[in-house]
């Protein structure tokens, strides 16, 4: 049977001296060897704790520095506790504040170059006007564990992180206007609604970011990296994004009107019911994408490549596709009225139901392509080409058809009023129910 005192023992027993403890548990002659392993066990145990925490924690010296005079340098302040800290113009330049708590901190104007904030917890502090010139941001390696840097709703407006590391990093909401980001490495980074405007990213790797809802307006990007990147509903009015890289990206829903997009590559990219209206696109890598109702008013495509393209429902009212290449494109439906596409290449492209009333076609290859029921009144097909193109049951009222080549065309139930098909070619060409009121034929080559 347990008496009460020894029940009580263990409670009692850090209230006691550990010498009165020790003899009284052991006993005789084996005192002095219990207490040798004892006392070795606890130095151990305090000896291990002590290293562990200099592994660890911020250096007492350097932050009593940081704290007396506002400077730190090349200090070791990993871990720090540092929240709502006032560190305002501080100079804390290459040093190692990796794990630092600085949430609400204000390190607006500080100077942080090459400094170490990988695990860092930043959310809403101030790091306005600050330097952060290729500071390393990533995410820490922890106990095997990966610690995102922590970013979120802060405010960084016009910071300098030209050069920085931000791979992965948390910038959900974050205040990044007029912040200088050239040459960034930002992949795979959080920035879902985060402020860009007016920023410069110029040749930054944004692969595989988050940038949904994100505002980009005015920003430059010329030669970033955006492969993959999620920006449905990003707002990226007048961008300077020539030889950009949106390869596969999802811009589905975006705004990117009067955007410069020179040699942009986009290739696969989901623009679905995107604006691009008055955009530039000249030379753009388009193959492959989609545009489906996508708005591109008065864009320039110039050259572009948007074969194998999806233009369904597009709107291309008054847009430049001069010498573009859009064979076997999808334009089912699509709006392209007084659009200008001299020397295009719509080989094999679907146009069925197409809107191409006073458009500029000349020259223009429409081999293999379908029209039917597309509407080209009063547009300009001079010297286009039209071998085997499908054009039953469409509208060709008043077009001017003069030097066309027709061969093997289908134009059953076409409507050729007032047409003008001076020297077009027309052999083998299947006019059954076609309308030629008030036509110009006389002339046509190959008519039977």
């Amino acid at each position: 049977m347990v008496s009460s005192t020894q029940e009580k023992m263990p409670t009692r027993l850090f209230h006691k001296p550990l010498s009165s403890i020790i003899p009284t548990f052991v006993g005789g002659a084996r005192e002095v060897k219990a207490w040798d392993i004892f006392g070795l066990f606890v130095s151990t145990c305090l000896i291990s704790q002590g290293l562990a925490t200099a592994a660890h924690a911020a250096n007492p010296q350097h932050l009593e520095q940081l704290r007396t005079t506002n400077s730190c340098p090349k200090c070791d302040l990993r871990d720090a506790q540092l929240a709502q800290a006032n560190l305002q113009n501080a100079d804390l330049s290459s040093a190692n504040l990796e794990g630092a708590n600085l949430e609400g901190a204000n390190l607006s104007n500080a100077k942080l170059s090459r400094v170490q904030l990988s695990g860092a917890q930043l959310s809403d502090a101030v790091l306005a006007g600050a330097n952060l010139r290729e500071a390393q941001l990533s995410a820490r390696k922890q106990d095997k564990k990966t610690v995102v840097t922590n970013l979120q709703n802060a405010n960084l407006q016009g910071a300098d992180l030209v050069g920085a590391n931000l791979t992965g990093v948390q910038l959900k909401g974050a205040n990044l206007r007029e912040t200088k980001l050239s040459y960034a490495k930002l992949s795979a980074s959080n920035l879902e609604k985060a402020d860009l405007t007016r920023s410069q990213l110029g040749a930054a790797n944004l692969t595989g970011a988050n940038l949904k809802e994100a505002q980009l307006q005015i920003a430059t990007l010329s030669g970033a990296n955006l492969t993959g990147a999620q920006m449905s509903g990003a707002s990226l009015q007048t961008i300077s994004a020539d030889s950009v890289n949106f390869s596969g990206a999802d811009l589905r829903q975006a705004n990117l009107s009067e955007a410069n997009l020179d040699h942009a590559k986009l290739k696969g990219t989901k623009l679905q019911d995107a604006v691009l209206m008055a955009a530039s696109l000249r030379s753009a890598e388009l193959s492959g994408s989609n545009l489906r109702g996508a708005k591109l008013k008065g864009a320039d495509l110039g050259r572009a490549n948007l074969s194998g393209a999806n233009l369904e429902g597009a709107d291309l009212t008054n847009a430049k596709l001069a010498s573009a290449n859009l064979t076997a494109a999808q334009l089912t439906g699509a709006k392209l009225p007084s659009s200008y596409l001299f020397s295009a290449n719509l080989s094999k492209a679907n146009l069925n139901g197409v809107d191409l009333r006073q458009a500029l076609l000349r020259s223009a290859d429409l081999t293999n392509a379908t029209l039917v029921g597309a509407t080209l009144e009063k547009a300009n097909l001079i010297s286009t080409q039209l071998t085997k193109a499908n054009l039953t049951y469409s509208n060709l009222t008043q077009c001017d058809l003069r030097g066309a080549n027709l061969t093997d065309a289908n134009l059953s139930n076409a409507n050729l009023s007032q047409a003008d098909l001076e020297l077009a070619t027309l052999a083998n060409a299947n006019l059954t129910g076609a309308k030629l009121s008030n036509a110009k034929i006389q002339d046509a080559i190959g008519l039977k």
